[in-house]
């Protein structure tokens, strides 16, 4: 299948990640790309920015305007571990009942580290193809590590590939029966006891399925770092979100290079015509104006320090593009998502 353009947008908690993605998202699918936007996220909140229930199956959404397709995704982190599994066995049944009764498996059930990330690609991966996306958009976890998942398909595929998973699956017995064979075999029998049968025939299910897993493997590889690839940093004008984005920069370019952009949200205070018209009306009391003016000095106060963190990141990153977003007072989280995507319109390279 044809690769599409993937965006990745990583961030810390609180900078708007989520509503920046779908935003971006949106931008695309107007200008006519077919587009899938994922949330690996588990605060699950891109549903709410795009007004749809979500899963771990693409549903489309629907858009006011432009010629393409706008599609998303939410896998749910709870099943995580059995739906890769489910993938990854989906042709060898026999096999996938010994796995999911294997005792090994179900105490790594939902508790490998890295899992919900792994999955979420692997349903993406596939999404891509039956959907004939041409775009897409990652939203990740708000974390300084949201990043590692990155490296997942290279680690996993030393794992599986690696002398110590070729032993432990020879373990097993060729008959199916899940014992040990050989000096060291017995050995590990002794020591480890009925567990060492679990163990053996968790990594001989593995081994069955090696071809399966490079396929699926490779998919994610090409998606995250191949050369249609690119990483977009969300930030907020706050000191915290500031260092949080510098963090995740030199973290990006130690594992795939300089990011593509960094988004500030919220970087650009909005007209405040309501304190206008409310000043110059005749019904406005004293009162009234007294606290009009503190709102408008507070929101001066606010723009000054949003301006000073938005200069701090230029100057820390010059070499990186920088777009600033709206801050977008209370709509609904659509409206929010379509606004910043009009925003995004002229900032995002055709």
């Amino acid at each position: 299948m044809s690769r599409p353009q993937t965006y990745v947008c990583a961030g810390g908690g609180g900078v708007g990640k989520t509503t920046a993605s779908a935003a971006l998202a949106l931008t695309l699918a107007r200008r006519g790309e077919r587009v899938l936007v994922v949330s690996i996220d588990p605060a699950r909140r891109l549903a709410d920015a795009l007004g749809v229930k979500l899963g771990g199956h693409a549903t489309a959404v629907q858009m006011d305007a432009g010629d393409g397709a706008l599609f998303a995704m939410m896998p749910d982190p709870r099943d995580s571990m059995q739906t890769f599994i489910n993938i990854l066995f989906e042709n060898e049944p026999e096999a996938l009942e010994r796995m999911l009764k294997n005792r090994l498996y179900q105490m790594l059930e939902n508790a490998v580290p890295g899992m919900h990330e792994l999955v979420a690609m692997t349903l993406t991966w596939r999404a891509v193809d039956e959907h004939e996306v041409s775009a897409l958009v990652i939203d990740t976890a708000p974390s300084r590590n949201a990043v590692d998942f990155i490296s997942y398909p290279d680690r996993l595929a030393k794992l599986l590939g690696g002398r110590a998973v070729t032993w432990l699956s020879a373990l097993a017995r060729s008959d199916g029966e899940q014992r040990p064979k050989g000096r060291a075999g017995k050995l590990l029998d002794r020591v480890l006891g009925p567990a060492v049968g679990d163990l053996a025939g968790f990594f001989g299910e593995l081994a069955r399925v090696r071809g399966r897993f490079v396929e699926l493997n490779e998919g994610m590889a090409e998606l995250l770092l191949g050369s249609r690839s690119s990483y977009l940093v969300v930030a907020a004008p706050t000191g915290a979100a500031r260092d949080d984005a510098a963090y995740l920069i030199r973290r990006l370019e130690k594992l795939i290079g300089r990011p593509a952009a960094l988004i500030v949200n919220a970087a650009m205070a909005p007209e405040r015509a309501w304190a206008q018209t409310l000043s110059g009306a005749s019904e406005t009391t004293a009162a009234m104006g007294r606290a009009i003016e503190l709102l408008e000095r507070e929101a001066e106060r606010r723009a000054r320090a949003s301006q000073k963190v938005v200069e701090s990141l230029q100057r820390r990153h010059a070499n990186i593009p920088l777009w600033r977003l709206p801050f977008v007072e209370a709509l609904s989280p659509r409206e929010v998502v379509e606004q910043l995507s009009t925003a995004l319109s002229s900032l995002v390279p055709a």
